[in-house]
């Protein structure tokens, strides 16, 4: 057989990723309906991965995260929620954990330590999951952390300083350190910077920060509170 000179394999199609990207989570109408869209018929057979790693490591409570999860069953009548945290379930532990989960509908990436959440996120397989799990067509909400992890750098963080770097002393990272800071990337190359308020808000401010950190060779899309970001395949816009 005489191979084809110059002809390109066809390579497989990326699915199209679908995200929900938010400052304080699904708090306005628009960004409940735009969740209820990407859900479908039928939310009660749906599986929704919650990872509490965040909150549980920035001062909030088992309490918390339980209240936040009845919250998301009864708002959206989602049928079974599980709350898997990277920082305890790791390796072939969290395989197993997200296998018997079935298959992973939603992943619900909870506000917190941005920083926590990162670094369990990579030392226990949890991000390489995320991936596969969205390439099925999982649906990825980011709530504050969630969505600040989501992006291309965490260093979002640095902009306001509110997390400690070592997660009430638990984790010792040099996040100054551009690979260390990678974020997930899920959002084709942006990064996220949420609870743009008050000051927060000011262009002024925001483009300060952007350049004392080296921020400003990517997009960075900012929202206050009440407001997200959707990426649903090749379209991609503000949701107030």
């Amino acid at each position: 057989q005489v191979p084809l000179v110059g002809v390109q394999p066809a390579l497989e199609p990326m699915s199209a990723h679908r995200l929900i990207i938010t400052s304080n989570g699904l708090t306005s109408r628009d960004l409940q309906s735009e969740f209820q869209r990407m859900l479908g018929k039928s939310p009660e057979t749906k599986n929704m991965w919650y990872l509490p790693t965040a909150p549980l490591r920035d001062g909030m409570s088992m309490g918390f995260v339980k209240s936040q999860v009845a919250d998301l069953k009864r708002t959206f009548g989602i049928g079974r929620v599980e709350i898997i945290d990277v920082e305890y379930v790791k390796g072939d532990k969290l395989k197993k954990a997200i296998e018997d989960l079935g298959k992973v509908d939603v992943i619900y990436a909870e506000m917190g330590n941005t920083y926590n959440l990162r670094h369990h996120l990579r030392n226990s397989g949890g991000d390489q999951l995320i991936k596969e799990a969205m390439d099925a067509g999982a649906i990825y909400i980011g709530s504050s952390a969630g969505s600040i992890v989501a992006g291309r750098t965490i260093q979002m963080a640095f902009w306001k300083d509110w997390d400690d770097r070592t997660a009430e002393g638990t984790i010792s990272v040099n996040w100054e350190d551009k690979d260390l800071s990678k974020g997930l990337d899920l959002g084709g190359g942006r990064s996220f910077f949420p609870h743009a308020n008050g000051q927060y808000a000011r262009k002024s401010w925001q483009d300060e920060r952007a350049e004392r950190y080296g921020h400003t060779d990517h997009e960075v899309i900012k929202m206050a509170d009440g407001e997200g970001f959707v990426i649903d395949g090749d379209k991609a816009y503000p949701v107030c």
